[in-house]
């Protein structure tokens, strides 16, 4: 099974302490021993923090060979690497071509606080994820035609259930929770279902967003908790396995495929139309031939009508 948010204990780049790093260890540890065996560190990223210059080693303060290395006695466990980005003005969505352009991390997304940052987001961003705040107040409200779009660009949904559990500021009990942690609770729920609505159950990635070993919970409980929101057993275990490993696949082939060109309206030595598909050099070269052949084309019509 998947989880693609273990949270990352700084939120800028700044290295965590030592009791930071063994609490990240200790939930790795915990979400390995439930079966989740492909998990992603997810480096969350606010509005007001600068992006440092275009190079992957500065881009990405998580140590994964350090992480893959503490954890090579679990033959099992793979470890990838994720980046959040936290927008709210549509403007400073340039960072994310920032980070497409340097491949620093396996997947990245977006959790946008506005309705004009999801919509930039689900309509020209070229991301792997959309993660909304669970455990707060939308300013907007979720539309079909909005998920569809992203959906249909292959983006998917993020619904982590650590705004249930632990509530905003990281409640473990319920005689500790307080009127801020049930208000959050019930934000959670009214949110999913929002979310649930506009997605028609399709494109969810169900995830932890654990900070803490405490805040795990084993993919029956949660299956439990979603199927009382009209989310099918069926559609939740896709969002465990099916749906986040398409996620994944897709931010690793924007690091490792080429780019391709497609070129249309060629013609067959039997006059047929045909479409090919050629690295962007020699879609170049074929057009520039295609002119040269056609310009000769022409001069020799010429010829032979003056003759």
């Amino acid at each position: 099974m998947y989880d693609l948010n273990v949270v990352w204990p700084s939120q800028e780049y700044t290295a965590p302490t030592p009791a930071q790093l063994e609490n990240l260890y200790n939930t790795i540890s915990m979400l390995h021993s439930f079966g989740y065996n492909y998990l992603a560190i997810n480096f969350i990223v606010p509005e007001s923090v600068k992006l440092p210059q275009s190079k992957a080693q500065a881009l990405n303060p998580i140590p994964m060979a350090d992480l893959r290395h503490r954890f090579r006695g679990f033959p099992k466990l793979r470890l990838f690497s994720r980046i959040t980005l936290v927008l709210s003005d549509p403007a400073k969505c340039q960072s994310v071509l920032k980070i497409n352009n340097t491949g620093a991390f396996d997947i990245v997304a977006v959790q946008p606080m506005t309705e004009k940052s999801l919509q930039l987001t689900t309509a020209n961003l070229d991301i792997d994820l959309i993660s909304l705040p669970m455990a707060t107040r939308w300013p907007f409200f979720l539309k079909h035609k909005t998920v569809g779009q992203a959906l249909s660009k292959g983006i998917k949904f993020e619904l982590c259930y650590s705004g249930l559990i632990g509530g905003p500021a990281g409640y473990q009990s319920a005689s500790a929770l307080g009127v801020t942690g049930k208000i959050s609770r019930k934000q959670f729920l009214s949110n999913s279902l929002q979310l649930i609505r506009a997605s028609r159950s399709q494109g969810l990635v169900l995830s932890s967003g654990a900070a803490e070993p405490m805040n795990v919970r084993n993919h029956v409980d949660i299956l439990a908790i979603f199927s009382q929101l009209d989310l099918r057993t069926s559609n939740c275990k896709e969002g465990f396995m099916k749906n986040p490993e398409a996620v994944l696949i897709k931010g690793r082939l924007r690091i490792t495929s080429n780019k391709q060109t497609v070129m249309l309206g060629g013609h067959s030595a039997d006059g047929e139309t045909r479409g090919s598909i050629m690295l962007e050099g020699e879609a170049s070269n074929a057009l520039k031939s295609y002119k040269r052949k056609r310009e000769d084309g022409e001069e020799n019509a010429k010829k032979q009508n003056l003759q």
